[in-house]
C-alpha cells in the first residue's frame, strides 16, 4: 500500500501551508493561541479528517444499497485531554436519512471501516527525525 504525504511549509507568523498531492491550504491558530486564524487548527484538521472520512464511508455505503445521498452529514467531535495534551474520546455522528432499520447495523459495520477511524482507535507511535 503506497504511503500517504503531507508537507507542512512555513507561510507566515504561525500559519503553515499544507500540500497533499495537489491540494494546498492552511492551518493556523486563532488570535488567543498567537496567529491570525488563517486557516482550522491542526487538531481541528484531525477532527475534521474524520468527519469527512466517515462522511465517504456513509456515502459509499448509500451507493451500494441504493439509498439517495441527499442530506448525508458526519459530525465528529473530540474532546482535549491533558498528560500528556492530545486529542482523545472522539465521537461520530452520522446521518443517512432513509436509511432502514434494517440496515443500520450493516452501515455501522462499513462506516466504522473508515481508515481515519480505525487508525485513531489503534495504538501508534509517531517517529521525530530533527535536521
Amino acid at each position: 500500500m503506497a504511503n500517504t504525504q503531507a508537507v507542512a511549509n512555513w507561510k507566515e507568523g504561525i500559519a503553515f501551508t499544507i500540500k497533499i498531492r495537489d491540494h494546498e491550504f492552511t492551518s493556523d491558530l486563532p488570535p488567543d493561541k498567537g496567529g491570525q486564524d488563517l486557516g482550522p487548527t491542526p487538531p481541528e484538521l484531525l477532527v475534521g479528517a474524520l468527519a469527512a472520512c466517515s462522511g465517504i464511508f456513509a456515502k459509499m455505503f448509500a451507493d451500494r444499497e441504493g439509498i439517495p445521498a441527499d442530506g448525508i452529514e458526519a459530525v465528529a467531535e473530540a474532546e482535549t485531554l491533558q498528560s500528556p495534551m492530545r486529542l482523545g474520546n472522539f465521537t461520530v455522528r452520522v446521518h443517512i436519512p432513509g436509511l432502514p432499520e434494517e440496515k443500520r447495523s450493516k452501515a455501522r459495520a462499513f462506516v466504522e471501516g473508515c481508515l481515519v477511524g480505525q487508525t485513531l482507535k489503534v495504538a501508534n507511535s509517531v517517529s521525530l527525525e530533527l535536521s
